[in-house]
């Protein structure tokens, strides 16, 4: 089986609703929430520009946890952010790709979300050629439809929230 077939299958399998629940659990175990910015190269002129999207999601240790930078939890967080990540891909070919960035084995702490230890992924969305291209209208609709995923999934931009 090719790679692009095996990657189809598991997103039309991912579509059923105990798969759907059980990313639901993971988004709720993790607190997963997320944050948007922008992808840039350097340019000859006096700014940057943009050529997609850095999708950040971040998901969080047990309050009872002591995480070490690269430790088994965050491993195992970092898994789970995959998971989510390989779910709110859209599933057909498009103009655009998506990068899921490796483990960095790092902890982040951001005032924003309270200063939890956060495990990071980032999904970049970019170009599948011409990769100096600004951004346009497939990056931005590519960048929603995750946006509208993630929110489907219980997950909020910028800081977790509890959903009553």
């Amino acid at each position: 089986m090719k790679k692009a077939e095996a990657s189809e299958n598991f997103r039309t399998a991912s579509t059923g609703q105990k798969t759907i629940e059980e990313i639901k659990a993971l988004v709720q175990k993790h607190q997963v929430c997320w944050e948007v910015l922008p992808e840039q190269i350097p340019v000859v002129e006096d700014r940057p520009r943009q050529v997609g999207f850095d999708l950040l999601l971040y998901g969080t240790h047990e309050p009872e946890d002591h995480p070490v930078p690269g430790c088994e939890k965050c491993q195992g967080i970092f898994k789970d952010l995959q998971k989510i990540a390989r779910w709110i891909l859209p599933m057909e070919e498009r103009p655009s790709r998506y990068e899921i960035e490796i483990f960095d084995s790092a902890i982040r702490y951001a005032p924003t979300r309270g200063n939890r230890p956060d495990v990071t992924l980032t999904i970049k969305i970019v170009h599948r050629s011409d990769f100096d291209r600004p951004v346009d209208e497939c990056e931005v609709l590519c960048l929603n439809e995750m946006k509208a995923k993630l929110r489907e999934l219980g997950s909020r931009q910028g800081r977790w929230k509890k959903i009553m």
